[in-house]
């Protein structure tokens, strides 16, 4: 709720222009920080419950530290060099708005640090305490700055927006970094010295492509939409998106336990995996149909809360709220193939769906705009969640729910 209403604060504080160069903005902030990261939020993900199985704190400590020095070393050279290349290389839709990334350059590293040691303290089992900071304080601290400014603007201009977020980012990291030095003390003081490395380093790669092609899946049609549609329409998308989401609220939450409990387990042990995945289905499941009910009956009326202009995207939220529903439908397949060793399947996937969604883009914008957005979501998002159940039996042995019920009904075993 908190992130709601911070999020209704800064559409109804600006305009669907403002907010639609906002949203830019951060969606390549986004990207660039998901490059800076480089897989190290997946490496402390699958290693940090590893070590503390096998009471490794030297190991734990020196993975948390080293992946924190490679984020900062990252982000200064990434943002330099984006810098560097949209001044000299007009790129359309990147190089006129150069003066607005500059303004958010400190956003990718505070994007990076944040998603980084959220994941840490994840995978140190303090699941609610990762969360405090993004979908608590974040938030609020957004609320506040936003009521502050409106006592000095009468409204926000994109600019404007891109400031008062980045600084939020920045109070943002360093509670969460605050936080993971209480958190990992103890494993310091009973650390010796960490010689052997992370022994994870080979994973790194594809933990990344994991990474960035997931959250570029997420962005990708928003990125294409300047192409073909005015600023305002990204506002509004992003709009669709977010209440969306509500759909993904399940699958999400199960993400903050499910990786840990496969990372511990080995092939060895199938038959508890298929039982975590198949009861971690069903639950998803459970949660998601009122959740597409209310979308499909209200979305009209939420749209309408930021403005009568977003309730153009009432078909827009209908498409992309079934493609999220899809992910419960079939079940945490993506999670299976990452703790269990097969991430260079699980990026392959990625690929897929990736490729899928630029195409699928490129042809119902042009068409239908937002609409056709949100149908280009729901084609890729079908196909996607079919080849990863797909390739999840194939690789680890776990069925998918979904589809083993649909396999007797085609007449397979």
């Amino acid at each position: 709720m908190l992130v709601f209403v911070s999020n209704l604060w800064l559409v109804r504080s600006s305009d669907p222009d403002a907010y639609g160069l906002y949203v830019h903005i951060f969606n390549w902030v986004s990207l660039l920080a998901m490059v800076v990261l480089s897989g190290r939020n997946g490496l402390v993900l699958v290693g940090l419950p590893r070590y503390m199985a096998d009471n490794h704190p030297a190991r734990l400590t020196g993975l948390i530290r080293r992946a924190n020095r490679w984020v900062f070393v990252a982000a200064l050279a990434g943002a330099g060099l984006f810098s560097g290349i949209i001044s000299v290389i007009p790129i359309r839709t990147l190089s006129e708005y150069h003066t607005d990334f500059l303004l958010a350059a400190s956003a990718i590293y505070f994007t990076a640090c944040l998603t980084l040691n959220q994941t840490v303290l994840q995978g140190l089992n303090h699941i609610r305490l990762s969360q405090v900071v993004e979908k608590i304080l974040k938030p609020s601290l957004l609320i506040v700055g936003v009521v502050v400014s409106r006592f000095f603007l009468p409204r926000l201009n994109g600019q404007q927006l891109i400031l008062l977020v980045s600084l939020v980012l920045a109070v943002c990291c360093v509670v969460i970094g605050y936080l993971v030095q209480e958190k990992t003390r103890p494993y310091r003081q009973a650390a010796g010295t960490d010689s052997s490395g992370t022994g994870l380093s080979g994973k790194a790669f594809s933990f990344f492509a994991i990474g960035f092609l997931a959250l570029l899946s997420t962005r990708i049609t928003m990125l294409m939409l300047p192409w073909y549609a005015p600023a305002r329409d990204i506002g509004i998308f992003n709009i669709a998106n977010r209440f969306s989401d509500l759909l993904f609220f399940p699958f999400y939450l199960m993400q903050y336990v499910l990786p840990q409990l496969f990372a511990r387990h080995t092939r060895a042990e199938k038959a508890y995996t298929q039982s975590l995945f198949s009861e971690s289905n069903r639950l998803m499941l459970l949660l998601c149909i009122p959740l597409l009910l209310l979308n499909i009956l209200c979305g009209k009326l939420f749209l309408s809360w930021f403005g009568p202009a977003f309730t153009t995207g009432y078909g827009c939220l209908i498409c992309i709220s079934v493609a999220q529903f899809l992910f419960s439908l079939f079940g945490p397949a993506n999670t299976i193939l990452m703790m269990q060793d097969e991430e260079k399947a699980a990026a392959f996937c990625w690929l897929a769906y990736v490729v899928l969604l630029q195409a699928t883009s490129a042809w119902f914008i042009p068409r239908w705009g937002i609409t056709g957005g949100g149908m280009a979501i729901l084609v890729s998002s079908l196909l996607f969640n079919i080849l990863l159940a797909v390739v999840t039996s194939w690789r680890c042995g776990i069925v998918s729910p979904f589809l083993r019920k649909t396999g007797r009904i085609l007449g397979f075993s």
